[in-house]
């Protein structure tokens, strides 16, 4: 499934006084930021070396956690007014929370003093996931009553993906049985099916639905021992076969197994979703297609302070289509290390958006797409899907768990 929709209204974060954290002083003069920048790009990247999140992030954080009956994390319980005040379509849920997930991830792996949160939000951002509420589609659409049972890898993917990542950050068992029914799912439907990977509505194929799968099977291994990976080979020769655009370094929009046909124009967001989570397993793929991607999509502007991203060929038009072009490859950029890039796109996104602290919240005022803050705050987080997979257990497991 393809998001297809866009977002225009007001989000709002709270920023408590912890905010105001040691390890990033002097903070940046005025003059060293655009109006409407919160940080400097060299404190996002800085973040694990200082053992402590940037003070936007922080004030993500307690969006995401301090508002009794609110906030997305206040309990496991179905309640989505976080998102009903957002107007979040209910398809764009899903995602939602698993990119806040990822965040979350990182966050742990930032900070040892937040790892107990973000593991406890993780445990949330699963439970939620689970609520029919996020996955009615699949019924309302009329493709079966069991979300999991196959295809709609757009959500199990997801889903399986935020199992490994919660017990990798918690050494909790909570989903431990969960996980592997899932894992053995997607591994054996990988398996049956004529091509590699999994398709998301019936006949409806997207090939960064499926790094979310793929990468979901490279946690599973790490907890287990497993080799679930393997399947991962027959599948970047897939898709670097007939699923991308070598000269342009780009994945075309959509595969649709039952003819065989191919959507014949390239995809922006796609491509950079994809890169970024491939580089988690192979580094070398994602950095073959990294430069072409750049000389196809993006567009520096305002004297080289900043990039925006058009979504497809043929076009000068920025961040058209669904409207995450550049929110995406914030998040590439930011997994392959491109500091540049990352500061460029962050210039273009950020200010637009009017971000303002009033009262102690930070407010975007125009969020540029349905999952502006969501992915703003992966990006600045983002320790890289490889470093996800080799994170350290956590100091003690949970008791009971």
């Amino acid at each position: 499934m393809r998001l297809n929709m866009r977002f225009t209204l007001k989000t709002t974060a709270i920023v408590s006084a912890a905010a105001l954290l040691a390890g990033f002083g002097p903070p940046p003069r005025a003059a060293e930021l655009p109006p409407g920048r919160l940080a400097t790009t060299e404190d996002y990247f800085a973040q694990q070396a200082k053992q402590a999140v940037t003070p936007d992030v922080m004030a993500q954080l307690a969006y995401m956690n301090y508002i009794d009956f609110i906030s997305p994390f206040y309990s496991r319980g179905c309640s989505f007014e976080a998102w009903e005040l957002k107007h979040t379509p209910q398809r764009v849920i899903k995602y939602s929370i698993a990119f806040y997930a990822y965040g979350l991830a990182s966050v742990a792996l930032i900070d040892p003093k937040l790892r107990a949160l973000a593991g406890h939000d993780l445990d949330i951002a699963v439970s939620k996931m689970k609520c029919k509420r996020v996955w009615g589609d699949w019924e309302e659409d009329g493709f079966g009553t069991d979300p999991i049972e196959k295809e709609n890898i757009m959500y199990k993917g997801h889903l399986n993906l935020m199992y490994g990542l919660y017990q990798l950050v918690t050494g909790s068992r909570r989903y431990e049985a969960e996980h592997a029914h899932l894992t053995r799912i997607i591994h054996d439907e990988i398996a049956a099916n004529p091509f590699a990977g999994i398709v998301c509505e019936p006949d409806n194929y997207f090939v960064q639905c499926n790094s979310v799968a793929y990468l979901s099977l490279w946690v599973y291994d790490r907890l287990h021992g497993t080799d679930y990976r393997a399947a991962t080979r027959a599948w970047l020769d897939f898709i670097q076969k007939d699923l991308i655009d070598p000269e342009r370094g780009a994945f075309y929009l959509s595969y649709h197994p039952e003819s065989g046909a191919v959507k014949p124009w390239i995809s922006a967001y796609t491509t950079a979703w994809t890169l970024a989570m491939v580089h988690g397993m192979d580094p070398a793929f994602s950095e073959r297609y990294y430069p072409r991607f750049k000389q196809t999509f993006v567009e520096v502007y305002d004297e080289g302070r900043k990039a925006r991203v058009r979504e497809t060929a043929g076009t000068d038009d920025a961040d058209g289509g669904v409207g995450l072009a550049s929110a995406f490859t914030l998040l590439l950029a930011r997994e392959m290390g491109d500091q540049q890039l990352f500061d460029q796109l962050l210039n273009h996104l950020e200010p637009p958006a009017k971000p303002s602290i009033v009262s102690a919240s930070l407010r975007y005022e125009h969020p540029g797409s349905l999952l502006f803050d969501e992915l703003l705050f992966l990006a600045k987080v983002h320790a890289g899907f490889g470093a996800l997979l080799r994170m350290p257990p956590p100091a003690a497991k949970l008791a009971g768990k």
